[in-house]
């Protein structure tokens, strides 16, 4: 039997109306005075007055910081623990997808250690202290950010992508609320989702799996599976929006426990040099490191993989490879870079593959991976 170490201090709240669970653990937490971050999409909805509005009616006072956008940078971390500092925040409610979730974890870490994000993301100073309070409140079933300790936040003064990360980092609360998702346009929710089923995927076969994590990994595999694409089909579909939550959530916890792998080693520089969604990159990338991946998954695992993806369990590789990019053509995702709206010729691909071996969860990777193999994903991607 494999030893492992399990970890989640946040508290989870599934299933209840968002207001009324925010209202109810800032109760808990003794917290009058409230910072919520979020970015202008959910703003310009609606969702996020919404929210305000009903915790105001709980007699909380609420400050807005909206300016979080899809790629987060330190500059945005900068500037809503400015705001937080102003206003004298007792908590931290964060809304959206893992952009707010990571901004707002970065905030809450700077307010309870102090010193700037760059002196723990480039510095290596110490995380000492528990993070100010934080209720994660996601708005897409994908990133796994409310049940993790780490945020990717860029540093628009280096590219190169690099997470910080601490037990002491873990929301407080994460508020899952299903109908909260039922707003998102069919090519975010596949998007989205295919990163959860990609944090399960990897957290199956990377080199830090364990039988606590297996279990979460492989339903939240098979449930997406089932559920992505009826939720991706029809938004109001409730029952796949609230399997969805549930498996991103599991995925989230299987990857905050197990790591991840070459698929999010090589999403990080492309996702900045391309400037594309995270989840969508993910999508791209699967069939290609599956393949590259598939002599270094024992037979086991590759038989679990075929029932996930509904094949016989002795089929072969090619096989599990070409159902997996079905399913993600399925959804409406790219399988090659040359579908991309995008300019590829101005792109340093030998630099984007450099930068992935220097990505930490490469480590993970059930094969290991030279920066030429790396470049050679990249080119059967096109």
């Amino acid at each position: 039997m494999s030893s492992f170490t399990y970890y989640l201090p946040t508290k989870i709240v599934f299933g209840q109306a968002a207001g009324e669970a925010v209202a109810e653990q800032l109760d808990a937490l003794d917290a009058r005075r409230v910072m919520l971050i979020s970015d202008p999409g959910l703003a310009e909805l609606g969702m996020v007055q919404e929210l305000a509005q009903t915790l105001e009616d709980r007699a909380k006072s609420v400050h807005l910081f909206t300016e979080v956008s899809s790629n987060p940078t330190t500059d945005e971390v900068a500037a809503g623990l400015a705001l937080a500092r102003e206003t004298e925040v007792g908590a931290l409610v964060a809304l959206g997808g893992g952009s707010p979730i990571d901004v707002s974890k970065g905030v809450a870490l700077l307010l309870a250690n102090g010193g700037s994000y760059a002196d723990y993301q480039w510095a290596g100073k110490a995380i000492t202290e528990r993070s100010w309070p934080l209720i994660a409140v996601p708005t897409t079933a994908g990133t796994g950010s409310e049940v993790s300790k780490v945020a990717v936040v860029a540093d628009p003064d280096n590219p190169f992508k690099k997470g910080v990360l601490s037990p002491l980092m873990f929301p407080h609360v994460a508020v899952l609320d299903p109908a909260l998702t039922c707003g998102l346009p069919p090519k975010l929710t596949a998007a989205t989702g295919m990163d959860a089923f990609i944090h399960a995927l990897e957290a199956y076969v990377g080199k830090r799996a364990n039988p606590h994590t297996d279990r979460l990994a492989l339903d939240a595999l098979e449930t997406a599976w089932t559920y992505l694409p009826r939720a991706t089909a029809n938004g109001d579909d409730r029952e796949a929006r609230e399997q969805m939550m549930l498996a991103a959530l599991w995925a989230g916890t299987a990857m905050d426990h197990s790591g991840l792998g070459l698929i999010h080693a090589l999403s990080g520089p492309i996702t900045s040099h391309l400037h594309l969604h995270h989840g969508l990159t993910n999508a791209l990338l699967l069939p290609y490191v599956l393949r590259y991946n598939l002599p270094s998954i024992s037979e086991e695992r590759r038989r679990a993989l075929n029932r996930v993806a509904d094949l016989p369990e002795d089929a072969d590789g090619e096989a599990l490879v070409a159902a997996m990019t079905q399913f993600v053509r399925d959804l409406g995702l790219p399988t090659r870079l040359d579908e991309l709206d995008v300019a590829l010729d101005e792109v340093d691909w030998d630099l984007v593959a450099e930068e992935t071996t220097r990505m930490v969860l490469i480590h993970n990777n059930p094969r290991e991976a030279t920066v030429a193999d790396c470049r050679g994903v990249v080119e059967e991607m096109f």
